[in-house]
């Protein structure tokens, strides 16, 4: 069974591109513009989030502090991902796993560090 990726990201150009190219490598990815409700994401059980720190709404680092906080995923690895300079910061404020910065120089970077945060979850 493939590895369920949610992205969540307001660009739909870049949420295509990222979920095409999770695709080519085995991976079923949902996207979602925003967040809805967090019981919403729960309900999506992810294997792995990307998300976006400039949304509408809620910032990511926000979402990703409400998903380290539930028990049902705390474990689930996030990647924050943003073209913002205060970028690593607010990964290490929101303790995400990892961080990726837009623009996308190299595509496939993020999808190597997507694999290789799902091999760091299955070791636990």
């Amino acid at each position: 069974m493939s590895k369920h990726i949610v992205i969540i990201e307001d660009d739909v150009i870049i949420a295509d591109i990222v979920k095409d190219l999770l695709k080519e490598q085995g991976y079923h990815s949902t996207t979602l513009p925003s967040l809805s409700t967090i019981e919403n994401l729960i309900d999506l059980k992810a294997d792995c989030f990307i998300i976006d720190e400039q949304l509408p709404f809620v910032n990511g680092h926000i979402i990703c502090i409400m998903l380290k906080s539930r028990p049902q995923t705390r474990h689930i690895p996030i990647i924050l991902v943003s073209a913002s300079d205060s970028l690593e910061g607010y990964a290490s404020q929101c303790k995400a796993d990892a961080y990726f910065k837009k623009p996308y120089v190299n595509i496939h970077d993020l999808i190597a560090l997507v694999t290789s945060a799902l091999s760091r979850s299955t070791e636990f």
